[in-house]
This record gives C-alpha cells, sequence and structure tokens, in this order.
C-alpha cells in the first residue's frame, strides 16, 4: 500500500519491502510526526514486519488482509519501531 500511494501522491517510487523502507529513508522522532510519514512495526529496527501511512491524531492508514483501514498506531497488537519521511506529501 505504501509504494502504491506514494508513487500516486508524490510520484515517488519507495522500496518494496517494509524493512527497506525504514531502511532508506531519514527517521523522525514521533513527536515530530506529519502526515504522509512512515509508521514502522516489528520487533526490533533491524525486524520490520509492517509499515502504516500516519494521517494525523495518532492515526495511520493500514493495509490488512480485509482491505485498508484506518487504525490508532498505538495499540496492543503493534509494537512501534520507529518512523521514516520519505517526502513531504502535504503542501
Amino acid at each position: 500500500m505504501t509504494k502504491y500511494v506514494y508513487a500516486k501522491a508524490a510520484d515517488k517510487t519507495l522500496p518494496r519491502t517494509a524493512q527497506s523502507q525504514y531502511n532508506t529513508y531519514s527517521h523522525v522522532s514521533s513527536s515530530k510526526l506529519e502526515k504522509g510519514d512512515l509508521a514502522f512495526f516489528g520487533g526490533s529496527t533491524s525486524s520490520i514486519t509492517h509499515v502504516g501511512i500516519y494521517i494525523g491524531d495518532g492515526m495511520m492508514l493500514d493495509a490488512q488482509d480485509y482491505g485498508v483501514i484506518t487504525e490508532a498506531i498505538h495499540v496492543s497488537w503493534w509494537h512501534v519501531v520507529g518512523y521514516a519521511r520519505p517526502t513531504t506529501l502535504v503542501q
């Protein structure tokens, strides 16, 4: 989903995997999050298994087996390991 959204919204090609996306882009702290930043989840920074797109107010767009949903970033089933900003999407 992140590859598709960035290609359409910013004409930017992201790496295929969540781990590659985390490794490629500048990391930002949770206090500096902007809409369009990527939120990464997994066991550690070297074991990223999932990525969502931050949309503000602690929420993200998240692709799951049953479609794309809006979901809180900080929930018990996700372990946030970091954030990155591939480019600024908001003008």
